[in-house]
Parts: structure tokens; C-alpha cells; sequence
């Protein structure tokens, strides 16, 4: 897969995440934000520019930890079977994509 389409799959899944996670706070006063981090930010810059702040974040740390196979294979020497770098940097996206996903389905079902 590319890239751009891997990178997209994880910017949806965040994007569910983030949006899910303003909604829920500002229709429910039982619930809070579990992650120190997300309050932090939510805290200094307000919920909508907080989870912005962490979703541009969360973007850059993913696209270092999926790109990291090319080091890998650097290091190794090329020695790394030829799918090795597709293959991680596509577990890496998609992995994460599908666990904002399941974190802001989560996150609605507060509303329920």
C-alpha cells in the first residue's frame, strides 16, 4: 500500500478518536479523559485545539515507528526479506488506525 493511503487510514482513525473524545466530554459530565496527555493539552489549548495538537502528534510518532524498517533494514544490510519494510510500515498504520477506531466507537458507546 502507499504511503499517503496508509497515512489516511491513520489520520480517520484518529480523527474518530478525537472527535469522539470533544463530544463525549462536552454531552456527558460523568465522563472523563483517562490519558494525562490529552488532558494536559485539553487543558492548555481547550479540547478542540488540544486534540488537534495530539492528533498531528500521534501522526508524526506513528510515521517515525512505521518508517523505522528502513533504518532497520539499513543497519542489517539489506538483509531484511524484501517484504519486511512494506510489511511493518503497513502493521504499523493500520494497527494504530484500527485502534483509534475501536477507542472512539468506544467512546460513543458512553453516550448510549
Amino acid at each position: 500500500m502507499r504511503r499517503a493511503t496508509l497515512a489516511g487510514a491513520l489520520l480517520v482513525g484518529k480523527g474518530l478518536d478525537a472527535v469522539s473524545t470533544v463530544v463525549v466530554l462536552r454531552l456527558s459530565d460523568s465522563v472523563r479523559e483517562s490519558v494525562p496527555l490529552s488532558r494536559a493539552l485539553m487543558a492548555w489549548l481547550g479540547p478542540v485545539g488540544g486534540m488537534a495538537l495530539l492528533t498531528a502528534v500521534t501522526m508524526v510518532v506513528v510515521g517515525l515507528l512505521a518508517e523505522s524498517g528502513v533504518l532497520i533494514d539499513r543497519l542489517a544490510g539489506g538483509d531484511t526479506p524484501e517484504w519486511y519494510v512494506p510489511g511493518l510500515r503497513a502493521a504499523v498504520y493500520l494497527g494504530c488506525a484500527a485502534w483509534f477506531v475501536l477507542i472512539g466507537l468506544w467512546n460513543f458507546s458512553h453516550l448510549l
